[in-house]
């Protein structure tokens, strides 16, 4: 009786001792395991705002005293504005005292104030505008109609290609009595100096 007593124990001791030692190893992990958060706590916020628009390059203006005092090459460009000018006959017509159509007679544009042609009933926008056809104007205008004058009557979509534009006006200036002056050619702009390499060190 007394040995099973002594074995018992023997064993509740070894048995109390090796729940010592793994109640002891559960408390040190608690204290020192490494508890990562889900969310990195120093992890930087990076506001990802709208990327900053590459301003487009605005268009070179249109060298008018160039293209159109070129008097070698200037009988081609109102060649190739009369083929142009075919678009417009069913609206406009380009003979002097010719008839207003759904558009109003354009001989003599150039550098007339525009919504001022007699007998033409003109949109309020176009009325109001009261600028001269400039070169510019016409060529703009001409672009896009409804885009450069929201509301004009003009239902047209424009010619987008500028060596066109260039041409019909150039043709438009050539029905007059007189052609409109032209403007001073733009001075050219000098090249870029170039970039020298270092010096060897």
């Amino acid at each position: 009786m007394s040995g099973n007593l002594r074995n018992n124990m023997i064993a509740g001791a070894t048995l109390a001792s090796v729940l010592g030692v793994m109640g002891l190893m559960t408390v040190g992990d608690g204290l020192y395991a490494s508890h990562y958060p889900e969310k990195p706590g120093y992890a930087p916020e990076v506001s990802e705002g709208p990327t900053p628009a590459v301003e487009a390059a605005a268009p070179k203006p249109i060298d008018w005293g160039a293209l159109l005092g070129d008097a070698a090459a200037l009988p081609t460009l109102v060649a190739q504005g009369e083929k142009l000018h075919a678009q417009c006959v069913s609206c406009h017509t380009f003979e002097p005292g010719g008839a207003n159509g759904t558009g109003p007679n354009l001989y003599n544009i150039v550098n007339r104030v525009s919504g001022t042609h007699a007998g033409f009933a003109y949109s309020g926008v176009m009325a109001a505008h009261a600028k001269p056809w400039t070169y510019d104007e016409l060529s703009q205008f001409i672009a896009s109609p409804n885009g450069y004058l929201r509301g004009t009557k003009m239902a047209y979509a424009g010619i987008r290609k500028e060596s066109d534009r260039v041409a019909l006006i150039a043709y438009l200036r050539s029905l007059a009595p007189s052609p409109a002056p032209l403007p001073a050619p733009l001075p050219v702009e000098a090249p870029a100096a170039p970039v020298e390499a270092p010096a060897p060190t």
